[in-house]
């Protein structure tokens, strides 16, 4: 056996000293006031507690629904992972299965389910090249938008918060590209008022990335890569 001091018995403890059950000084008797309080309390803790119940039930409940509508998604349509280039065989149902049981394993993992695509909201933050090689990881890409029911998605989702999507500009003139290949349409774009505005930040340069912003409810505002935000990762039912 060790012979290095048992951490319980390096600790100082102090007992309280004996009450005597009969100095009445000691052991006042409650009050019909204070008895009241401690009911108030009592109360306001069960309260709480219910109340912390529910909210847990709400999200269990919800993301139960989310699963489902994915679930009655993929059943309604003929091929829902799209075709294989080994067609109907053996092998290619097999791949079609994996897939869609990646996909229905990742909404348990906190992915969440709309229209075809699944989406995960960072609780991290992270430069928007870090960002997109964390969605990398995954198989998925920062998330692109191409058209308002998405954008409404994403910023109804997005609660408030500012996370990076996958719009970049490159180049000497600063194109705008999506990072997963998707064509920028400008018609299709929906940028904040007076943004994208390129901003100056010294000595990290200028803003080249996108993110959904708050201020403009949900809207794109363009900021310096540099800088750390959460980010939305996008897969979509037809990459593997």
């Amino acid at each position: 056996m060790s012979n290095s001091p048992d951490l319980y018995e390096t600790l100082e403890v102090r007992y309280p000293p004996a009450r005597d059950r009969g100095d009445p000084q000691l052991s006042p008797a409650l009050s019909p006031r204070c008895r009241a309080c401690r009911r108030a309390l009592g109360t306001a803790a069960l309260l709480l507690l219910a109340a912390g119940l529910a909210a847990l039930g709400t999200l269990y409940v919800q993301s139960r629904g989310e699963l489902r509508a994915a679930r009655a998604e993929l059943a309604a349509v003929t091929d829902p992972l799209g075709p294989d280039p080994d067609g109907d065989t053996p092998s290619a149902a097999q791949r079609r299965q994996d897939r869609l049981g990646r996909w229905l394993q990742a909404l348990a993992l906190g992915w969440r389910y709309h229209r075809g695509k699944i989406y995960l909201f960072s609780v991290q933050r992270q430069p928007w090249a870090a960002a997109e090689a964390a969605c990398a990881v995954t198989h998925a890409h920062l998330a692109s938008v191409t058209s308002a029911e998405e954008q409404a998605y994403l910023a109804r989702e997005a609660r408030g918060g500012t996370y990076w999507i996958g719009l970049t500009a490159t180049g000497t003139g600063g194109s705008w590209r999506w990072s997963d290949g998707t064509p920028y349409v400008p018609e299709h774009s929906f940028w904040a008022p007076g943004q994208p505005d390129s901003t100056d930040h010294g000595q990290w340069g200028g803003e080249s990335c996108v993110q959904i912003h708050p201020v403009g409810a949900g809207l794109w505002n363009d900021h310096n890569c540099n800088f750390s935000f959460p980010w939305v990762c996008q897969r979509d039912l037809s990459v593997p």
